[in-house]
């Protein structure tokens, strides 16, 4: 076999038992790690390497310094402790002398390092501890007996029996057993950007000769990954749009502008609309007056206004003689949205004369209703029946519009809100059964109010036209954002709740868990709720809400809250978003330490939505790098954009990708904030060529490609869940 030139989609479908030197056990241990086909080793990278040139010798170590150490493990073995602690000691030896290892509450390190042959590295701090030198609870990657100058560490966390070694000399074997990949990104496109072919770029990353040779291998690698997404995105965005012209009447059925109501709702507004908010209006209501679907993608920051901007959406439609569906992730939601779209349309009217309908009589009001999977049957017979005659314009709701028995009078918008709490398929389903119907597809709108940086919008959306609305509305200001570290300063924050609530305000409690964990320590937001009856918030009216309770109970506390019956509601992140109570000006959220960034940004805009002035406190006692990353950039920030850029360098691909984070499309070397300039090059290249070549048919190696990452599920490339 020796000498083979293999395509890449090939490797997809080789097991990795086909490997000289891979039998069962060990086909049986990689599978562990995920790695299955062939695709999957020579793709699976290592974490980082031990550079054996610039070796420090263990007698060299100096305390207080972190450094990368290399040696061989000796007396293993765990020691009693006063308090039951499990305590596991080490010595890591080399020719140059040897340091203790000590392992604190890990006792399955006494087995493991007992059992570990050849040399290992090992990564921490040297401390100093009854005047010898120690490293507590370092990182420890068994090598084997590797010589080599650059060393492969790879991920072993899901492994039995697997070192790095091993994992290396498998991937050796690959490039044993084929001589050559085939390459399917055009080679002019390589040598135009200073790239590797694909067979050294993988080489190269597991076995870099020196640094320079892997950084141009990193740069070859996250390339391809960015251009096969994009090329498949590009595919998607043309083909859709080829579907469009073809289905689609050619008369164009919105035309803004021409009757009154929307220019009589902007002109009744009580407030002037936002720069961004007219730029957005502009761009959306281009793309409704072209014969083609309109696929945009909504974003601002919490608060922004996208609800107004969806409105408009909906009244072009309604005004040019079709109907609009708002589909919201939850029910909270949904009601929120039906609440506000009915108070912002409470005045508009249809004009006697709407293209496509005709009204007896004076003009009547926008109808809208709600449909969730709580809204009784007969009444839900008689929104359908509506819908189905046209005699309701907008209709608001969760998951239920997803139903069969769902059907239009003439569907001419669909409003996706918090788009990414939904899967592909579900936000095409309502769209593609609907343009089967009509013979015409309907407007799209996604909204998210989870800011995301460019580049990552351009990968993770890249079939979408983007609308951003910057800045805030008139009178919304910035919510004073405090870190609460100590029991005394996050009892000073109960003292201003209960301040606040005392002048008749209101405000949130917010615990991460419903019921007490014995794996986190975590305030349990029932039992927080009944201690806080007792203790900071004794005498104060309190609500709970949290995700287990039915749809009837959270409506009531969320109906008592907004009417002032409630001081302050203890709550879960059910609260998160879609809760517009302007009395609200206090935001405590225990833990915080244990929410995203997104997260608590998204809570934090629960207050600071009326004149008040407003806080929020994050309340943790933990004191690590990633918390005070986390934490110290709330308080520094209240831009949802800046704070995105901040959690992917955090937390990295993906938190923005979706919730598979192991699949063969994931972006494994590709840097959506480091390697912004790749997301251009390949969006760029890849629009280029399905320009020329829609179907690939000159390029069927990339072709074949794509059908090995992406299969034919849409949901299934855009990684998402």
């Amino acid at each position: 076999m020796v000498g083979v030139v293999v395509r890449l989609d090939e490797l997809t479908r080789l097991s990795v038992s086909e490997l000289a030197g891979v039998g069962p056990a060990r086909t049986r241990a990689l599978a562990a790690l995920g790695v299955e086909t062939i695709y999957d080793l020579v793709t699976y990278f290592p974490r980082r390497y031990v550079d054996r040139s610039r070796e420090v010798p263990i007698g060299e170590a100096v305390p207080g310094e972190q450094v990368l150490l290399v040696g061989r493990v000796m007396d293993a073995r765990r020691i009693p402790t006063r308090g039951g602690r499990v305590l596991v000691e080490a010595q890591l030896v080399d020719s140059s002398g040897k340091i203790t290892l000590a392992f604190f509450g890990q006792p399955y390190r006494a087995k493991q390092l007992a059992n570990i042959t050849g040399e290992v590295a090992v990564f921490g701090r040297v401390e100093l501890f009854r005047r010898r030198r120690q490293m507590n609870n370092p990182l420890v990657d068994p090598i084997g007996d590797k010589t080599g100058a650059i060393v492969p560490l790879y991920p072993l966390r899901e492994a039995a029996g697997l070192n790095s070694s091993d994992i290396a000399r498998a991937v050796a074997q690959v490039f044993n057993e084929y001589a050559e990949f085939v390459d399917v990104v055009p080679p002019s496109l390589r040598g135009h950007l200073g790239l590797y072919d694909i067979y050294q770029a993988l080489w190269q990353l597991h076995f870099p000769t020196n640094e320079q040779t892997w950084q141009v291998a990193r740069k070859s690698v996250a390339f391809d990954e960015l251009f096969l997404l994009q090329v498949k995105l590009a595919q998607l965005r043309a083909e859709r749009e080829a579907r469009a012209v073809a289905t689609e009447h050619d008369a164009n059925p919105f035309v803004p502008g021409s009757a009154r109501l929307l220019e009589e709702f902007l002109a009744h507004l009580p407030y002037e609309p936002t720069d961004g908010q007219r730029s957005a209006i502009a761009e959306i209501a281009r793309d409704m007056a072209s014969p083609r679907a309109m696929h945009r993608l909504l974003q601002g920051d919490v608060g922004s206004g996208k609800t107004l901007v969806s409105v408009v959406a909906m009244l072009i439609a309604v005004q040019s003689g079709h109907q609009a569906v708002l589909v919201a992730p939850t029910e909270v939601l949904a009601e929120q949205h039906h609440r506000s779209i009915s108070t912002l349309v409470a005045e508009a009217r249809l004009p006697d004369s709407v293209t496509g309908r005709l009204f007896e009589g004076s003009p009547r009001p926008v109808s809208i209703d709600l449909l969730t999977g709580s809204t009784p049957a007969a009444r839900r017979r008689r929104l359908l029946a509506d819908l189905r005659a046209g005699a309701l314009d907008i209709v608001v709701g969760t998951h239920a519009l997803f139903n069969d028995e769902l059907a239009f009078a003439s569907l001419g918008l669909v409003v996706v809100d918090e788009q990414h709490r939904f899967g592909v398929e579900q936000r095409s389903a309502l769209t593609d059964r609907v343009t089967v119907d009509q013979g015409s597809a309907p407007d799209t709108l996604v909204m998210t109010a989870t800011p995301i940086p460019r580049t990552a919008a351009m990968t993770v959306y890249g079939d979408l036209d983007v609308s951003v609305i910057e800045g805030l509305p008139p009178g919304r200001q910035r919510v004073e954002t405090r870190w609460a570290r100590t029991a005394l300063e996050a009892q000073m924050a109960f003292t201003l709740l209960r301040d606040e609530v005392a002048v008749g305000r209101q405000g949130y409690v917010v615990c991460p868990v419903v019921d007490e964990s014995t794996k986190l320590q975590v305030r349990a937001v029932t039992e927080e709720f009944e201690r806080l009856q007792q203790a900071e918030l004794k005498g104060l009216r309190l609500g709970l809400i949290h995700g287990k309770l039915s749809s009837a109970a959270k409506d009531e506390v969320m109906r008592d809250f907004r009417d002032r019956a409630i001081d302050v509601l203890v709550a879960t992140t059910v609260i998160e978003v879609g809760v517009d109570v302007p009395n609200a000006t206090v935001m405590i959220i225990e833990d915080a330490d244990r929410f995203g960034i997104a997260q608590l940004h998204q809570l934090r805009g629960r207050v600071g939505r009326g004149a008040d002035k407003s806080y929020c406190y994050l309340l943790s006692e933990v004191d690590t790098a990633v918390a005070e990353a986390r934490l110290g950039a709330l308080v520094a920030s209240d831009d949802g954009f800046v704070l995105a850029e901040i959690d992917l360098e955090l937390r990295g691909e993906g938190t923005v990708l979706g919730g598979r984070q192991a699949g063969r499309t994931d972006l494994k070397v590709a840097s959506l904030s480091h390697d912004r300039d790749l997301v251009l090059e390949a969006r760029q290249h890849a629009r280029a060529l399905i320009a020329q070549d829609r179907s690939l048919e000159h390029h069927p190696r990339l072709r074949a490609m794509l059908q090995a990452l992406f299969g034919d599920d849409e949901a299934d490339f855009l990684l998402r869940s």
